[in-house]
Order: C-alpha cells, then structure tokens, then sequence
C-alpha cells in the first residue's frame, strides 16, 4: 500500500514533466498499426522504479538482509543502461531504434555475473528443480545458471513491453505468484520486495491503461525483468519463472523462431513477432491481447504457487 501510495504522488508529476521532453518514437519494429501511438511520453518505468527502490532499500535496512541489496543493484544498474536507450529513441533523435544489441547485452551479461557473484558470496548455490527436488551447484555451473537466469529474464519482459498494460499486467502477476511462494516459506525480505514491486506497479498502471498516456519504456521494462529473475533465484526457484512469465517465455520463444525461421528457410512463421503483434495481425485488438494475455499470465502464476510446493 505505500508503494502504492508513492507511485499515485509520483505518477502524475512524472507524466507531466515526461510530457514536455519524452515523447517517443516508434521503433522500425513496430507494426504500422502502431503509428498513431507516435509521441506518448516513454520513461514511466519511474513511477514504479522509485518507489520500489527506496522503500526497499528501507526494508534492508530494518530487515537486516543485506542479499536484497542484489536485486535492488540489478534495479539501479538496469535501469540507467534504460534509460540511456530511451533518451536516444526520443522524438527529434536522428534514430529510433536505440541502442546497439551487442552494446546492451554486454551490460546485461556483465551485470548478470555481477550479481550471479554476489548471490554465491552470500551461500546461495543451490536450485529447485519441481517434483525432482533441491540440487547444490558447483560454483561455475551456479554462476552460469544464475546469469543466465537474470539475462533471459530482463531481455524477455522487455520484449514484451509493447502493448498498453501488457508488460506491467504479467510482469504484477509474476511477481504476486513469487510473493506468495516467498511468504509461505517465511522469507519476510523477499515477500516485502515483491510486495513492493506489486504495489509500485499498480500505480504505474492507472497510466498505462489503454490507451496509455506514457510508457515504461527500458528505464522500467529492464531492471523489472531483472529484479524478476533475481528475486527467483533468491528462492531458488528459476524454473517457476517458466509459469509465472509464461507470456515472457512465449514472447521469447516467438520472437527466436521468427528470426531462426526467417535466417534458415527465408520465410515468416507468424505475421509478426513477437507473439502479441501476430495476433494483432490476424485480428485482435489490442485490449483483447493484452486482456487473453494476462489470463493466461495469472493462470500462470497459479501454476507457479502450485508447482512450488512440490
């Protein structure tokens, strides 16, 4: 409820300040269906960042666990290498399409193993596998594991920022299955992050509803993928992150097979990739994708709750 609270102060100051400056353009990638959507300020991704980091790094403090310093780095770190990618797709740039992918990787991978460091430097080496049980990792199959692990989940929500509510919708219901998972264990600190996540969240989307009046953009879109599958990895439970981002994962999935397909037999699967922009094309709207998508996010994360405790 605070985060809450300090997202609803935060979001109406930000978008008018966003509004005089941030208006975005459309990446080359976008379909053209998209084209009127042209100028909505980007950079929301602040309105919940803010909130979630400094009532965190609160909980931290009165906690006394200082492993929630990892995701919450993976936050700040992330969220700068967004927001440099944003301000160069900004309308009057000369382009749209951001920053290099080479050059956003190589961030993404440094700071996965960054943190993949961090989480072994505090006794964390072990992972659950459902209905198998625990495993302990050797240190380089764990730091391997576990970055890679924080990569494919920040590049796989940000993939799926590109419909109004979208990302915040699956990316909320994700962390709520977490919460849940992190709460019956007794794990205070996790739960109280996720928690805050949620809460900021929900704040930012009460400007994010259809039709959004601003955008996360990769200020938001990539420290929440990350802090995602930190927050995982902190319950050792990567694999439930297969059913609470099920929409992430199928994004993912669609937009790889999309290129493989394009690169090996010359031609498309889907009309579009990602997965939400091919049903765009073969006829829904917009709201019915984003509205069957968090359907499908929040049986998801029912599945996750459940898978847990096996």
């Amino acid at each position: 409820m605070l985060s809450f609270a300090c997202g609803a102060v935060i979001g109406p100051r930000w978008l008018a300040y966003a509004s005089t400056w941030a208006g975005k353009q459309l990446n080359p990638s976008e379909p053209s269906e998209h084209a009127h959507k042209a100028g909505t300020p980007t950079m929301g991704g602040v309105v919940f960042l803010v909130p979630t980091l400094a009532i965190s790094l609160g909980v931290v403090a009165t906690s006394g666990d200082p492993a929630l310093l990892v995701p919450l780095g993976v936050g700040i770190t992330l969220a700068i290498l967004g927001a440099i990618d944003d301000v160069t797709t900004l309308v009057g740039k000369r382009k749209s399409a951001g920053l290099p992918p080479a050059s956003k990787w190589a961030v993404e991978i440094g700071t996965g193993l960054i943190a993949a460091t961090a989480l072994h430097a505090f006794g964390l080496n072990q992972l659950h596998v459902p209905f198998l049980g625990w495993f302990t990792l050797p240190t380089w199959a764990y730091l391997a594991a576990a970055a890679f692990v924080m990569v494919a989940t920040t590049s796989s929500v940000a993939i799926t920022d590109g419909l109004d509510s979208l990302a915040g919708t699956t990316s909320a219901l994700a962390f709520l299955a977490f919460w849940v998972v992190s709460a019956e264990r007794g794990d205070v600190a996790v739960a109280s992050l996720c928690a805050i996540v949620v809460g900021s969240i929900l704040a930012y989307l009460w400007f994010n509803a259809h039709p959004a009046q601003m955008w996360m953009g990769d200020i938001g879109a990539l420290p929440l993928g990350g802090m995602l599958g930190i927050t995982a990895l902190l319950l050792g439970e990567p694999f439930l992150l297969i059913p609470a981002g099920i929409v992430f994962v199928a994004n993912a999935a669609s937009d790889i097979a999309q290129v493989l397909s394009v690169k090996l037999r010359g031609r498309r699967i889907l009309r579009y990739a990602p997965l939400h922009h091919h049903f765009e094309r073969v006829g829904w709207t917009e709201t019915w994708v984003v509205q069957r998508f968090w359907i499908a996010g929040a049986i998801g994360a029912i599945t996750a709750i459940w898978v847990s405790r096996w």
